[in-house]
């Protein structure tokens, strides 16, 4: 049965949404150096852990809004769809293009012949923002499809998804006996019509609309941290065997980053948070701050690292790690406040 409401603000969501935004953060700080660092490490091994803990910020992203994008007010009205929703993140995805390529340029991290290139595909972050403007454009056929399902077809899908996304892991495990065999078969099968990020969006609505047993959600809490584990000795174990690191077990649609997404969604939606608290307050705030922070974060990161206020071997990696992502998210919310506050450009700019 459907229970939630979706016109009323949900103070865990926004709580989720921010948390998802340091994850994001940490993901780029430990990936900094993910590559270029030797994988017997203690370095190597930090990076591999923080990743893995964190591999689910996007899905969650997905999540969060598929469980309020999909309602009656923004479906049943599609020029508000195109002219507030979809037009601000184009405008907002052209704008930050711009001002990263420019940046690049200036710091010769891109070629100034790359420029007009490096605009139209964006800074590597922001593959993100086209993603869900395809998900929105298509939002009013899922926003029917999950309107006209029931219970039985959320389980159905769980399932289906659940299982293409284990599948999808087992093609990576390059270790595997016979893998060329494997993976042959694997490519004979749908996987990819899955394991796409639209299943993300249509999962957050789902599990946030629909009650979810105590029995699933304890087991799904248990396997989330199995699943950090597993990502975490997996990676490992597959670069060691390729002679140079790897992250696919941490891809958005492998079983790992799943079961932490699903885990962590259902942690905060079952966890109560007090609405009429001063606190909530400043947390809806910090949450209508997240996607100027998700667009900013990384020039933080840069200015950072380039004029050499800190560095991520600047001290044991295992503390560095969260020390800095932190310091990059609340540096990144400061600014972003701030741009907020001035009316036009605040508004279409974050």
């Amino acid at each position: 049965m459907i229970n939630k409401n979706n016109s009323q603000r949900d103070y865990n969501m926004d709580l989720l949404r921010i948390l998802a935004s340091l994850m994001v953060i940490v993901i780029h700080v430990s990936a900094y150096n993910f590559l270029d660092t030797p994988t017997k490490s203690i370095e190597w091994l930090s990076f591999d852990m923080y990743d893995s803990i964190v591999r689910s910020a996007v899905p969650i992203f997905l999540m969060i809004s598929g469980a309020f994008f999909l309602n009656d007010k923004i479906q049943n009205n599609l020029k508000k769809l195109y002219t507030k929703n979809i037009f601000k993140l184009v405008l907002v995805f052209v704008i930050w293009s711009f001002i990263y390529a420019t940046f690049c340029v200036f710091t010769k991290r891109i070629d100034s012949n790359n420029f007009l290139g490096s605009i139209i595909a964006g800074h590597f972050h922001l593959w993100f923002i086209p993603i869900i403007i395809g998900i929105y454009i298509i939002s009013p056929f899922i926003y029917r499809f999950v309107k006209n399902s029931d219970e039985k077809i959320f389980k159905y899908f769980l399932i289906i998804f659940i299982s293409t996304t284990l599948l999808k892991t087992i093609s990576y495990l390059q270790f595997l006996p016979c893998y060329e065999y494997i993976t042959l078969f694997l490519g004979l099968l749908p996987i990819d019509i899955i394991c796409k990020h639209y299943s993300y969006f249509i999962l957050g609505y789902f599990l946030y609309n629909y009650d979810v047993s105590k029995k699933f959600t304890k087991t799904i809490y248990i396997l989330s941290v199995i699943s950090i584990f597993l990502c975490f000795i997996g990676c490992y174990i597959l670069s060691r065997y390729l002679g140079y690191n790897n992250s696919d077990l941490m891809s958005g649609f492998s079983i790992f980053t799943v079961i932490e997404a699903i885990g962590l969604f259902l942690f905060f939606k079952n966890h109560s948070f007090d609405s009429k608290s001063v606190f909530s307050k400043r947390v809806a705030d910090i949450a209508n701050c997240t996607l100027g922070i998700y667009m900013i974060h990384m020039l933080v990161l840069y200015i950072l690292f380039d004029c050499n206020l800190i560095q991520i071997r600047s001290f044991n990696t295992i503390l560095s790690v969260p020390i800095i992502s932190i310091l990059i998210f609340v540096i990144s919310l400061v600014i972003v406040y701030l741009i907020k506050k001035i009316k036009f450009i605040g508004k279409w700019l974050l």
